[in-house]
């Protein structure tokens, strides 16, 4: 289930990126050049920092569970 929601908030974030470059390219009249290809591609790989974050997060809570003694 939180994979799920990892996945989802994911495409959210990532395709309100792609939304927002591509309307900007259709309010400037441009056409899909290297630029803005390249703009769209990055939409799609700068929301791994969020994962990773919450990965970290995840990982340093279960290292903090596993490190404390039982006494």
């Amino acid at each position: 289930m939180f994979e799920a929601a990892i996945v989802l908030l994911y495409g959210l974030v990532a395709a309100a990126a792609m939304a927002v470059a591509m309307l900007e390219g259709w309010a400037n009249h441009d056409g899909l050049t290297l630029h803005r290809l390249a703009g769209l591609i990055a939409c799609l790989l700068w929301p791994l920092t969020l994962l990773l974050f919450i990965l970290h997060g995840a990982v340093v809570r279960l290292l903090t569970r596993l490190s404390r003694s039982p006494a």
